[in-house]
């Protein structure tokens, strides 16, 4: 099957991307280029999925991208459905391994952006110190000249490659999908992601793919290495965390809010994935906001 590749407009006179995009709502599916890609999202929340993750992006968030590693940022429902402003809006730089000439990366003094751009394969997402450092000199260069802006670059990955504020993404590295596919995983990824908060049912998902429910269950692990339900609760736990970090819903309202019918089960879920109870997390969220004013 012919790869989905998306055709980034590179000009024979630029050897990257380094743009600002504004939308009232990413259009782009699930999809990969052959391109490394940092995002720094510039407006707007909602979800991401990236490789076989997917958790929740806000306004300041700075991720870098993997080569063919599949990707996507879906905008909150409010941006769909309501003329919100600002509208959802990000910073993208994008570049090849080779943009720079075959060998620039095989360079000694290239090893540290070398081996960044190895573990980008997974996905990485910045926080911290460095993030805050990384996006002020994004947006400082964004409106200067293609030189400032290659030379930024430098900079950029010099601080990403140093950084240990980072958290890896994707459990997998996955390269690449089919056109098929990423029709099919972008229908499956929307379902999900719009309709998390009620009982989701693997028949009427295996029907709007022409899949049966077994096959459907096939594929879809084969796609994300995680079962369909693991994935599911992975979506509605991230979920919770936002309500828990953002909001003063109680343990119970919000439980019931992020898909789940009985609170036990949610904590048992929680507790699974996070390492941790919901209570505990507050907390510590709270904690460690304290603790950085």
């Amino acid at each position: 099957m012919e790869p989905i590749l998306q055709r980034l407009p590179l000009s024979k006179d630029l050897s990257y991307i380094y743009e600002r995009y504004e939308s009232p709502f990413f259009e782009t599916p699930w999809h990969y280029h052959d391109e490394f890609e940092i995002v720094l999202c510039d407006g707007g929340f909602g979800k991401k999925v990236i490789g076989n993750h997917t958790s929740e992006y806000k306004e300041g968030d700075l991720i870098l991208i993997g080569s063919k590693l599949p990707h996507w940022f879906r905008a909150d429902e409010t941006f769909y459905t309501h003329a919100a402003f600002p509208r959802p809006a990000s910073i993208v730089i994008q570049f090849r391994s080779d943009s720079f000439g075959e060998s620039f990366f095989d360079l000694v003094e290239m090893t540290p952006v070398r081996s960044l751009l190895e573990k980008a394969k997974f996905g990485l997402e910045f926080k911290g110190y460095a993030k805050e450092l990384i996006n002020k000199i994004i947006k400082e260069n964004i409106h200067k000249s293609s030189l400032e802006k290659f030379l930024s670059l430098f900079e950029i990955l010099q601080l990403m490659a140093e950084s240990k504020e980072h958290q890896t993404l994707s459990e997998i590295g996955m390269e690449g999908i089919s056109k098929k596919d990423s029709d099919r995983m972008s229908i499956i990824f929307d379902q999900i992601l719009k309709n998390f908060k009620e009982p989701v049912s693997v028949e009427d998902l295996a029907q709007k793919v022409n899949l049966t429910k077994a096959a459907f269950c096939r594929y879809f692990k084969a796609r994300t290495q995680k079962t369909f339900v693991e994935y599911l609760m992975q979506v509605r736990i991230n979920h919770a965390c936002k309500l828990l970090k953002e909001t003063d819903l109680s343990v119970l309202e919000i439980c019931y809010e992020s898909g789940f019918n009985n609170l036990s089960n949610f904590n048992r879920q929680f507790l699974k994935l996070t390492k941790q109870n919901p209570k505990a997390f507050r907390k510590n969220q709270h904690t460690s906001v304290s603790t950085n004013s």
